[in-house]
């Protein structure tokens, strides 16, 4: 296990990576805080495998654009050879425990309408169109022999109160964008039928002009639907998640929102949850005031970037969403200092997809080590490296989808860097003379094979894994001068 984890720092550190074109367009709406940044030139080539099977949080299949291979980006309409780019945006924690606050005035407001009048007080909400809205009344069977009409005041009564608070909850939602040059206007409402095949969840796809059925999220979507320059709206996974299509002059954007988890006794709610949130998802289609600037040129290869620091706010906001999945919040989780801060990588043009360019910030902790780092021969004993292994992470804590907590992404890649010792000592065993360098210039010479022999089985970095039995590679990786990055090049000798 922790020679797997070493190749997240090597191969997977750079393999972790998706790619970015050259049109400088969809990087005014790279927010600054954004966790993941991945982008692709649209076009008619397929992605590289050697950047697939990567455990690193990919856009939902909901965006229609698979795993942002060149060929989807075509079809969505994206202008060929130009650059289109999928970023998480930033997570918003429910620092009010406003969906908390939720669950507890509704508990009070059904036992106030239940006092008021017997559970004849449930066909009075459902006049209402709020029976959901009344825990009471989640699994009662519908009553015809109640006089509900003057029932109706008190539950109204009751039910203000719930009403105050869906207007001010707060759960989290993971917002991916996809934003790119357009050249077709109009595509994608006249594909959305082929569109929608790609996304298993269930789609129901509304355009401009189209009348939006009243059930479910409808208010959220009509509104939606009614923004400027919004071209349609799509109501996904049952309605745990929106799409939102615009195309601003010659730019497409696509927003996708999800909950990240949802009990099934809060399902009914959700609806409710959403129409009260208009204005809040049309602040986020808004475009960043402050953006991103990417560590690699993504005019010169596809890249993607991974902020750990911005993916750990998500895994607090999903926590904060707890009650919602009908599970308590993950306590407290002690690991260990983490070294590496941010992943960037690129498969550079013209190179036929088999070469990967890297760069690994380090974190305060990552930086004092690389700083005392020195040019001494790395073997024998690789004891200039001074790197002591994580064991055994601890686990997440709970049943949530956490984006870093108890991931493949945790295990290969955050704490990657502390398994390489163990990865080279492996490989040197097994294959003489394949590692050398010096501590602050390390040299690889992969073997001629997949690793299976090295590595556990597993689907991660397969891709990479077979390129490296179809041909031998090199991975150099040197300590940049300030002390404060490690990088690195993959590629065929």
């Amino acid at each position: 296990m922790r020679a797997e984890r070493g190749i997240g720092a090597l191969t997977a550190v750079g393999a972790l990576l998706i790619g970015c074109g050259a049109d400088p367009g969809p990087l005014g709406w790279i927010d600054a805080r954004a966790a993941v940044v991945r982008c692709t030139s649209a076009g008619r080539d397929r992605m590289p495998p050697v950047l697939l099977d990567l455990p690193a949080p990919a856009p939902p299949t909901g965006l229609y654009a698979r795993v942002l291979d060149p060929m989807a980006l075509d079809d969505l309409g994206f202008e060929r050879d130009s650059v289109a780019c999928a970023m998480l945006l930033p997570a918003e924690p429910d620092t009010d425990a406003s969906i908390e606050a939720l669950f507890s005035v509704r508990e009070k407001a059904g036992r106030a309408a239940v006092a008021a009048g017997g559970f004849c007080a449930c066909e009075a909400a459902s006049q209402l169109d709020a029976r959901p809205l009344l825990p009471q009344c989640f699994d009662r069977a519908t009553r015809s022999n109640c006089e509900v009409e003057e029932l109706i005041p008190a539950v109204e009564a009751a039910l203000e109160p719930v009403y105050t608070a869906l207007a001010t909850s707060k759960p989290p939602l993971v917002h991916w964008r996809l934003v790119g040059k357009l050249d077709r206007p109009g595509w994608f409402v006249r594909q959305q039928s082929l569109l929608a095949e790609r996304h298993d969840g269930g789609s129901s796809i509304f355009v401009k002009g189209q009348a939006v059925p009243r059930r479910g999220n409808g208010a959220l979507l009509k509104g939606l639907l009614e923004e400027e320059n919004v071209v349609a709206v799509a109501r996904q996974n049952s309605g745990l998640a929106v799409l939102v299509v615009r195309e601003i002059g010659k730019t497409l954007v696509l927003d996708h929102f999800a909950h990240p988890a949802v009990s099934g006794q809060a399902l009914p709610i959700l609806p409710y949850i959403d129409n009260a949130a208009l204005g809040r998802y049309r602040s986020l289609l808004a475009k960043p005031t402050q953006t991103r600037k990417l560590r690699l040129q993504p005019g010169k290869g596809n890249m993607l970037e991974v902020d750990f620091s911005h993916l750990e706010t998500f895994d607090a906001a999903i926590s904060s969403g707890a009650v919602l999945a009908g599970l308590k919040p993950a306590g407290p989780r002690v690991v260990p200092d983490r070294s590496v801060e941010l992943v960037a990588a690129q498969a550079p043009f013209g190179k036929q997809g088999q070469q990967l360019d890297v760069r690994i910030e380090l974190t305060g902790v990552g930086t004092q080590w690389a700083q005392l780092l020195t040019s001494s021969d790395l073997l024998p004993g690789l004891d200039s490296l001074e790197l002591a292994p994580v064991e055994a992470l601890p686990e997440a804590g709970s049943k949530l989808p956490f984006l870093v907590a108890g991931t493949p992404l945790e295990q290969d890649v955050v704490y990657g860097l502390e398994q390489v010792p163990t990865l080279m000592e492996t490989i040197e065993s097994r294959y003489p003379g394949a590692v050398g360098g010096t501590g602050r210039a390390w040299s690889f010479t992969m073997p001629l094979s997949d690793l299976s022999e090295v590595l556990s089985e597993s689907a991660r970095f397969k891709g990479l894994r077979s390129a490296f039995a179809e041909r031998e590679y090199a991975v150099e990786v040197t300590v940049a001068s300030e002390g404060d990055a490690l990088v690195a090049t993959i590629a065929p000798k």
